[in-house]
Order: structure tokens, then C-alpha cells, then sequence
């Protein structure tokens, strides 16, 4: 394997393209990637299921993607990343008709095909913005291009639901499918600007050793284990709030589903403004660690408040809580992968963001179904909220043990 290190100066015209670029494509990838969650109310009764049994269909994504994202690094160094991304997005579109179908044996495959899609291609973008982007702007452009997440988020939860009640949810899932694959073939002019650097000859799927060194790297760092750790829960959170939402809304807080997506788009909106605020926060206290935990902290208040939710509520209300969960739950993945990739060996930011992943992927893997559960025993949405408020204010207290021993 060849590796390039990071530049010392970086070009404003490939940074600011990079950019651009890598926050659409991660926007539509998050569209696609959670499209079964904002469908399920509508799409469960055609298929033959209970829409709150989208949580094994979310479990079994993450859990492809677990795999996909420790293969991303080293496959975006065979490929390119901009090829890496283009793939992943035209695999995102197979998963997306293959729901459209409305045969529950293919929609079930998609499940395990968005989890091949979209899982390589936060390496892949690491990758690139690692090489193009100043030092003293990491946490913030990162956030920036995970801002793209919870945009997908809003924009999904805003515009799903209506489109649905226009043309039914088949039509919208082949809809998503046709984007991607008209923005994977948009990115072509990309591959001469940023598929040069770092590419490699070789075998295209890596090996079992080339997936697991960068893990243990990881694993030894002692910052980085704690951090983990942390961002298991931290995702689990806002898995809870991703996929949990619409059906809280619908049939824990009696809303209509056009209104319960409203709500979601209020939380995901929040988190958008939240992942460039608290990267450009952490950027210039030049204290990310001090940022987690805040931010941990602040999350575990939402959680309780959603937990607290009545029916009845004003809209204000409800809405605010939104804002708050989804403004730290949703926001804080941009501060933890620039401290990743800040924190990889030269040239090897991709595949250390990739191995990192293995933990963001592995709470939205257990805690699904962990919450499916919880439901059937409970028949209670708050149950489910409290549990996880619990858990990520115990995640933001570990993290105060690093600040303690000097780190930033």
C-alpha cells in the first residue's frame, strides 16, 4: 500500500469544491440510507409488517455497514475516492429500487445493499478533505460536510411525507434512486482533481489484515478507545431520533404523519446548524474534548425532555425539544472524526475514520432492536428516549476523565 502524506499548503479552489461537493453527495446518501424510516408508516402495511419493525431493517444497514465503512479507507486508496463515492451512491440506487418494488424479500435486500452503499463513503470523503483541508479549519469542515446528514434528515422528513401522499411511497423510493445515480455520474469531472493522490494497484476488496490494523491503531490509542466508546451511544441517540421520530409522533404523540415529520425536520434542521456550530466552537477554543462532552451532556437533557413528551403538547414545545435533542444528538459527529482523522498516521486519515466507524455503526446496529424490544414490553416511545438520555450523559461523563488527564 502507498500512501500520501497531507500537503503542507492547501489549494482554496480544491478545498472549497471539496467541500461542495462531498456535503451534497452526503446529504442524497443520508436520504437514501434512512429512506425505509420516513417511509415506514406508509410502506410497513403494503409490505406486511408493523412499521415499528423498521428496526431490524435499520439493524441489519448498520450492521453492513460496519463492514463496508472498514473496507472504505483502503478501498478509496485502490479506487479513488471519488470513484469509491460514485459506486457507493449507484449501489444506494439498486437498494432503493429494490425497495420500490414492494416485494418484501427484495426490500428486506435492501437493507444489506444501502449498508454496501453508504457505509464506505465517510472514508471516502475523509480521505480527500484530510489532503485539502488547513489544519486550523479541520473541526469546522468536517462539520460542514457532516452537515450534510441531518440537512438529508430535514429535507426528508419535510418533503417524504407529502411527496408519499402525492404519489405513494414506491414512486419516491425509485425517485431517490434516479438522484443518485444522475450525482453519481455529475461527480465524474471530480476523479482528474482528487482521485490522483494516494491511488494504488492491487486487489479491489482488502484484506482481512488491511480492515483490522488500522482498528487496533485506533484501539491502542488511548484517547481515541475512550472516544469510541463514547460515540457508540452518541449514535445510538441519534439513531433513536433518526428513525424513532416519525413513529413517536405518530403513534406515541398522536400526530398526523405529515406533522410528525415536521418534527423530525425540526430536529435534523437544529442538527445541521449544530454540526457547524460546534465544529467552528471547537476550531476555536481549540478544545474538541471539552466539545464532546458538552455536548453529551446537552443531549442527555433532550432525551429526557422527548421522554417527557405528552400528548396534547403545543407545537412550540415539542418543536423545541426537537431543536435541542437534535442540535448536540444529531451535531456532534463532526468534532469526533476530525479528532479521528487529526489524530491517524499520514496519509491514513480514511482508513482511520473507517476503522472509528466499526463504533458509530455499532450502537445504531444493537440499539434498534434493543429498542424494538423495549416497545413490544413497554408499549412505551419514553422508555426508549429516557434509556438512551441515560446512557449518553454516562458517555459524556467518561470523556471528562481525558480532560482531566490533560488532553484537549
Amino acid at each position: 500500500m502507498t500512501t500520501t502524506a497531507a500537503p503542507a499548503t492547501t489549494d482554496t479552489r480544491l478545498y472549497i469544491i471539496a467541500v461542495l461537493s462531498l456535503t451534497a453527495v452526503q446529504m442524497l446518501s443520508t436520504t437514501a440510507f434512512n429512506i425505509a424510516a420516513i417511509l415506514a408508516p406508509a410502506a410497513a402495511p403494503a409490505l406486511g409488517v408493523a412499521a415499528d419493525d423498521v428496526a431490524y431493517y435499520v439493524s441489519i444497514v448498520y450492521l453492513v455497514s460496519i463492514y463496508a465503512a472498514m473496507a472504505g479507507g483502503p478501498m478509496a486508496l485502490r479506487l479513488g475516492p471519488i470513484r469509491l463515492t460514485q459506486c457507493g451512491l449507484t449501489v444506494s440506487a439498486i437498494a432503493c429500487l429494490s425497495l420500490a418494488s414492494g416485494h418484501i424479500g427484495l426490500a428486506a435486500l435492501s437493507a444489506i445493499i444501502l449498508g454496501l452503499g453508504g457505509g464506505p463513503l465517510t472514508a471516502a470523503s475523509s480521505q480527500i478533505l484530510s489532503r485539502v483541508t488547513p489544519a486550523r479549519l479541520s473541526n469546522l469542515t468536517f462539520s460542514i460536510k457532516q452537515s450534510g446528514v441531518p440537512l438529508g434528515y430535514a429535507l426528508a422528513g419535510a418533503l417524504i411525507p407529502i411527496s408519499v401522499e402525492l404519489h405513494g411511497w414506491q414512486a419516491v423510493a425509485a425517485a431517490i434512486a434516479g438522484i443518485c445515480v444522475i450525482t453519481a455520474l455529475a461527480l465524474q469531472p471530480l476523479r482528474p482533481l482528487y482521485d490522483t493522490a494516494g491511488a494504488t494497484t492491487g486487489r479491489l476488496l482488502p484484506t482481512f489484515q488491511q480492515i483490522v490494523d488500522p482498528l487496533k491503531l485506533a484501539w491502542a490509542d488511548p484517547v481515541l478507545r475512550r472516544l469510541c466508546l463514547a460515540a457508540m451511544f452518541f449514535s445510538a441517540m441519534q439513531a433513536t431520533i433518526v428513525n424513532f421520530t416519525v413513529l413517536y409522533g405518530v403513534n406515541g404523540l398522536l400526530l398526523d404523519y405529515v406533522a410528525a415529520g415536521i418534527l423530525l425536520s425540526f430536529a435534523t434542521a437544529a442538527g445541521m446548524v449544530g454540526r457547524v456550530f460546534w465544529g467552528a466552537l471547537a476550531d476555536a477554543t481549540r478544545r474538541p474534548l471539552a466539545m464532546l462532552v458538552v455536548l453529551g451532556g446537552i443531549m442527555a437533557l433532550g432525551g429526557f425532555a422527548m421522554a417527557a413528551a405528552q400528548v396534547g403538547w403545543p407545537s412550540w414545545l415539542l418543536h423545541g425539544v426537537a431543536v435541542v435533542l437534535g442540535g448536540t444528538a444529531i451535531g456532534w459527529n463532526g468534532v469526533f472524526i476530525s479528532e479521528c482523522a487529526r489524530r491517524a498516521p499520514p496519509g491514513r486519515a480514511g482508513e482511520f475514520v473507517g476503522a472509528t466507524s466499526f463504533f458509530v455503526f455499532l450502537g445504531p446496529v444493537i440499539w434498534p432492536v434493543l429498542f424494538r424490544g423495549i416497545l413490544y414490553a413497554t408499549h412505551s416511545y419514553a422508555a426508549g428516549f429516557a434509556i438512551m438520555a441515560v446512557a449518553t450523559g454516562l458517555s459524556a461523563i467518561s470523556i471528562t476523565w481525558l480532560l482531566r488527564r490533560g488532553e484537549r
